[in-house]
Order: C-alpha cells, then structure tokens, then sequence
C-alpha cells in the first residue's frame, strides 16, 4: 500500500504539468515546467503511534518538448515503526505526455528491501470512447479505460480548471501505470487558500521565489476503485496547490499515519522555441 500511495501522489503533484488544452476546458491551465526538491516528514502518527518517523526526499524534473511533456522522478523514503523497524523505499519514474492529454507512456521501478517491480507500457484516452492501457512489463496484459480518462498531467490540469471555475466537488476517472491497480476513480474536495483565491501568499517569504507566490487551493483527493460507489477510499492526499501548478505541500494521508512533504527548493525550465 505504501509503495501504491507514494507513487500515485509523488506522480500525481510533486511535477506538474504545463499548460495544455483538453477538448473539455474551457481554459489553459498555465502550469510552469520546473525542476523541485521536496522533504518527507511524519505529520499525524495516528492513535496507535506505530510509525515514529518519516525520512526521505523527492528529486522531480519536468521538461517540456514540441509534442509533449517529459518527466523524470526520484523518490526515497524511509518509515520507521515502533518497534524498531525500518522501511526503505526508493522509487522511479518516467512519464511521456501528449500535450493533449491523449496519448501516454510510462515507466516506473520500485524497491522495498529486497523486492523490487517494474511497470512499462502505454495508454491512449478518448473524450466519449473507451480507450485503452497496455502493459509490456511485468507481463504483457491490456486494460479498458472508461471515456475520458485523466493521466496523471491531465488530472492535475483538470483539477486546477475546476478550482479556477469555483467548482468545490467534481469526479472524474484516472490512469498513471504506476502498478497494476489500473484506472480508479476520483473524488476533488476544492477550499480557497485562506478563503481568498485571488489572494497571493505574500505575508511571509518562503526564500523559494516568485513561483511560490501564487494563489491557490487546498484540493483533497480521494482514490477508489473504478467500480467503487461507496465506503471508504483506499487512499487520500491533501495539497496546497497554486494556480502555477507548484505544490509547497502535500499531506499523503495513510490508515495509520500520515507523510508531509515539503517544497525545499524549485526552479522552473525554460520552454521550447517550437
């Protein structure tokens, strides 16, 4: 589970996409291209104080092309427990990204202690049609995708177009092929930050820039089966996220703790003369 969540939300936030149109925006979500370090932290140790510490780090670059948006991703995260255990995680990521949202390949590797996977292949989606995931490792296999679905670029575009729109709930379907898990569907709870979207967070200097500087929104993100009409999801996560796409933090809210990461330093990247 922990390798399933710090994957879908590492992915899903810590690099985002530039702006992109979709057939279904009615706007561009002008997100910058940048290259970020982020901290992991123990936020809430939860009732039973099982976990005592959450270390590690996040190495992001996103670059932009002509015809598409490349990403590259290092994750490492180190969990330790009560009673003396530790849980090492280091995990990996490549992603490739139409700039319509339409067509995607991925690559992803992870490792907890000595077990380690390996996740590759390519997805296309469709505005009203079914499209489609196939998978080349760890085995060959194809998964249907319902009309419409997000990769993880498109979601994060989405969500900020319903921010923006003052849209406080939506629902929509996503894919990233970061496991085997497939397409889940997923619930936006959007807040103002501070109450005030239009209001820049200019009362303290973080050091970390004009990017940082921004309006934005408290967004919270609930995962479910594709299938799922009820109960609980199977992971959550809560961003402050502004309307440039940087995300200064996140909480990755687990069953019995919960990880904060934190922006340390960012850079954006120059675009492409196309």
């Amino acid at each position: 589970m922990i390798r399933s969540v710090m994957v879908r939300f590492f992915l899903g936030f810590a690099v985002l996409v530039g702006a992109f149109w979709l057939p279904d925006m009615v706007a561009k979500a002008e997100i910058v291209p940048h290259r970020a370090i982020y901290s992991l932290s123990l936020g809430d140790s939860g009732s039973s104080g099982r976990f005592v510490n959450v270390g590690g780090g996040v190495r992001t670059t996103l670059e932009r092309t002509c015809d598409a948006w490349i990403s590259a991703e290092q994750i490492k995260m180190l969990v330790e427990t009560q009673s003396g255990a530790r849980l090492q995680q280091n995990l990996a990521y490549t992603g490739w990204e139409s700039l319509d949202g339409r067509q995607y390949r991925f690559a992803a590797r992870s490792s907890t202690g000595t077990e380690k996977k390996n996740y590759r292949g390519q997805a296309r989606s469709h505005p009203k049609n079914s499209g489609e995931a196939v998978y080349t490792k760890p085995k060959k296999m194809t998964q249907k995708l319902p009309p419409d679905t997000h990769f993880y670029f498109g979601l994060v575009s989405w969500v900020i177009e319903k921010a923006k729109a003052g849209v406080s709930r939506a629902e929509t379907t996503v894919f990233d092929g970061t496991d085997e898990e497939g397409v889940q569907r997923v619930s936006a709870f959007i807040v103002p930050l501070k109450g005030k979207k239009a209001k820049p967070e200019d009362e303290k200097d973080s050091g970390l820039g004009p990017l940082v500087k921004r309006p934005g929104w408290t967004i919270r993100l609930a995962f479910y089966p594709v299938d799922s009409r009820g109960g609980a999801p199977e992971y959550e996560v809560q961003a402050d996220i502004l309307d440039n796409g940087v995300t200064p933090k996140m909480e990755l809210i687990f069953s019995d703790f919960t990880a904060i990461q934190k922006l340390e330093k960012i850079e954006a990247l120059k675009r492409p003369d196309c």
